[in-house]
């Protein structure tokens, strides 16, 4: 699979993807308001998109330091890592993590810059990552429309055979 990150502007549209990470991406879109604002987590309907939610995970975004919560993770995604997330904090069993390119996309994608996209090795800790290629999203919420204060994330993971595993 050929490598592929960007951080980029809300507007531009993502390389050529998993449709799985297409559908999350147009349907962030479909909820972001007409005037340009950001969408926040009111906006969001998990029933829209049943099929979406076992890779969806969503950060809290904390300031003064900057960190990241994890408010949920899905079940293809707990799957995979082989433990649940869900409200501890990111990074917080991995030293050094400050410089790892997620906690760098989710500060870009927290600062309102944007958001954030990567397809190739998986930047999260799997139990058999060296059989895996994935894709991943992060998209900016916000309650008033201005300041992050929630990141949608998600993730399709691949088999090094090409199958979808989660």
């Amino acid at each position: 699979m050929e490598k592929f990150a960007s951080s980029q502007a809300l507007d531009l549209d993502l390389p050529t993807c998993h449709d799985r990470v297409a559908a999350i991406h147009r349907y962030w879109r479909s909820i972001r308001p007409a005037d340009g604002a950001l969408p926040g987590r009111q906006h969001f309907d998990p029933a829209a998109i049943p099929q979406l939610l076992p890779c969806i995970r969503l950060y809290d975004v904390h300031r003064d330091p900057c960190r990241f919560r994890y408010r949920l993770v899905g079940t293809e995604l707990v799957r995979a890592v082989g433990r649940d997330l869900t409200g501890q904090w990111y990074g917080a069993d991995a030293p050094g993590f400050e410089t790892s390119k997620t906690f760098g996309d989710l500060v870009f994608v927290a600062s309102g810059g944007g958001l954030s996209y990567h397809r190739g090795y998986p930047l999260i800790v799997c139990p058999h990552k060296d059989h895996l290629t994935s894709e991943r999203i992060l998209l900016p919420l916000a309650r008033n429309g201005a300041d992050v204060d929630m990141i949608l994330g998600f993730s399709v993971l691949h088999a090094a055979t090409g199958r979808r595993s989660a």
